[in-house]
């Protein structure tokens, strides 16, 4: 048993049971687990919200730089169709009719592709000039395109709404421009019919995604050209949609719109063309453009969650843990307890047993010496002998078992006082100088002169008498040596000896109580393996410590160090 009634670092109950430290409190692995759990799911939604603002920024950039490219596409168009409406005019009003429609068309005089036909409305009304061959005349005096320009001049060309041509039976935009009479006054129009799905044609030459829209509509709300994927569509109204609130407030902008058209969300880049009432609208589907990202999200999502089942799955085995740690915990105490009452019982028995066969040891001693001393034959005198060596060997035994058990209970009390070092060392060795004679050994003793050290006198000279006394026992051959000196601030007593040496796994094994080094030399020599455990004990009880240094044929020196003084103790 220890000098301690309770476990170290422990607590005890009402009844006096000592409570281990059962490890961490069951909330820690859940608060843990929890905290994990939040810092993990924070990280991933910032992580996708990040994200998501970033794609719906790219989606945004992406959907106006198409809707600049639309509109750079439809301006080059007008510009195009509108040199040729120049250039038909100037024919027109300077040749009149001289000016050969058809011969100008075949020689390039515009980009054919652009086309559907290129005609003249007369004053009038009648559609008479065309680039078509065989095209009779029609009355155009109601189309709006030709009711523009007769009721005023704007000075440029005019887009009209699609429609189904009269001459050329195909959906078109008319382009137009006012002649003018050579004395002044309205001289009809010069058209040019365009297809207005040319408009949308670079459609597959952009990166809209498969649910994507380019749509090209006028500021009165109807839709020139529009394409998504593979439907093609004109004139539908406009008018009620809400691109036309953002336009008036911005020329150019971005926002997301359900189409009254096909139902599809889609976020919309929009640009109206400078001088011109027309707009150019590109649309996106975000599901469809975010993919990827959505597919990112997805596996972070899932990362989340598979960490999370981790992370709680951990929890549940810590909390499994610390209740099974408890469990052995709790077990442990309770052995623990019975082991130390046990332990103390037998630490009582020993210590009453020791005392009580002392007395009558005492008495067989006794006798012992008196039969030496009167007999007067030398075999009794012998035999007297024997009974005194044995018992005074069970004496000392007894000794040893009984400081040991107090040192348990921790029941010694020291008494320190101020000792000469090089007394000490003179009355161990003249304690043993004899013993040494008389196996034909030398015993050296050296101290410094002068030194005094703050100690329990009786318990030093216990502890290296014993000291000496092992290596006396242990050594055939040579001299045993007691040395004192003085080492920051500690004495070092150093027992040396030629005898036949501890091999190094033992030489912890032997400062246990009842262990001893080899079989052999147990055999041979006797002893209980209290000495040196005492000896250990009794030097740690005085702030000491004793220490080994040996190998096999080599001797042994054992070295006890004890501070010179304390704090309390006097120099």
């Amino acid at each position: 048993m220890g000098r301690e009634s309770g476990l170290r670092g422990g607590n005890a109950d009402a009844q006096g049971i000592p409570r281990l430290d059962c490890g961490w409190p069951v909330w820690l692995p859940v608060l843990g687990a929890a905290l994990l759990i939040f810092a993990l799911w924070a990280g991933v939604l910032w992580k996708i919200s990040t994200e998501a603002r970033a794609e719906e920024h790219e989606l945004d950039r992406h959907a106006m730089n198409l809707a600049r490219v639309f509109e750079e596409h439809t301006v080059r168009t007008l510009s195009a169709v509108d040199q040729a409406l120049l250039f038909v005019k100037f024919g027109i009003e300077r040749g009149g009719a001289g000016f050969d429609l058809t011969a100008a068309v075949q020689h390039g005089m515009a980009m054919g592709k652009l086309y559907n036909q290129v005609g003249v409305i007369d004053a009038d009304g009648v559609y008479r000039l065309s680039s078509l061959p065989g095209v009779e005349p029609v009355d155009l005096r109601d189309r709006e395109h030709f009711q523009a320009h007769l009721e005023r001049d704007s000075g440029g060309f005019l887009v009209s709404k699609p429609l189904v041509g009269r001459a050329s039976g195909k959906w078109s935009l008319q382009i137009t421009r006012r002649l003018e009479r050579a004395g002044g006054g309205f001289g009809g129009v010069v058209v040019i019919s365009i297809d207005p799905f040319y408009f949308t044609s670079f459609y597959k030459e952009i990166d809209v995604g498969r649910n994507g829209v380019v749509t090209l509509v006028g500021m009165d709300g109807v839709v020139r050209a529009r394409r998504s994927g593979e439907s093609m569509a004109v004139g539908q109204d406009l008018a009620s949609s809400v691109l036309f609130e953002r336009v008036a407030l911005a020329p150019r902008g971005g926002y997301t719109e359900t189409s009254p058209i096909d139902g599809r969300v889609r976020r919309l880049a929009y640009r109206k063309l400078a001088d011109l009432p027309l707009v150019v609208v590109v649309g996106v589907e975000p599901e469809e453009a975010i993919a990827e990202f959505a597919a990112r999200r997805t596996t972070y999502l899932g990362f989340a969650a598979g960490m999370s089942a981790v992370i709680v799955a951990s929890c549940l085995l810590s909390l499994w843990l610390i209740q099974r740690q408890r469990r052995i915990s709790v077990r442990l105490a309770e052995l623990r307890v019975r082991a130390e009452s046990a332990n103390r019982l037998k630490s009582e028995f020993l210590a009453s047993i020791s005392h009580e066969l002392r007395t009558p040891m005492n008495g067989v001693i006794g006798y012992a010496e008196l039969v030496h001393e009167l007999s007067e034959g030398e075999e009794l005198r012998k035999y007297a002998q024997v009974i005194l060596d044995s018992s005074q060997h069970l004496l000392a035994l007894l000794n040893s078992i009984l400081d040991l058990a107090r040192v348990e209970a921790g029941s010694v009390q020291l008494s320190r006082a101020p000792e000469a070092v090089d007394e000490l060392v003179e009355k161990v060795c003249a304690t043993y100088r004899t013993v040494a004679t008389a196996k034909g050994l030398a015993l050296v003793c050296s101290a410094p002169a002068g030194q005094r050290i703050v100690c329990d006198r009786m318990r030093v000279i216990q502890i290296l008498g014993n000291l000496v006394h092992n290596a006396l026992k242990f050594t055939e051959h040579g001299e045993v040596a007691l040395s004192a000196q003085v080492v920051d601030g500690n004495c070092v007593f150093e027992v040396r000896d030629t005898g036949c040496g501890i091999p190094v796994e033992l030489h912890e094994a032997i400062f246990e109580r009842f262990r001893q080094g080899h079989d052999f030399e147990t055999r041979r020599h006797g002893g209980a393996g209290l000495g040196l455990a005492l000896c250990r004990e009794l030097a740690e009880l005085m702030n000491g410590t004793v220490t080994l240094r040996s190998s096999p044929d080599e001797g042994s020196v054992f070295r006890l160090v004890l501070p010179l003084g304390d704090k309390k103790g006097a120099q």
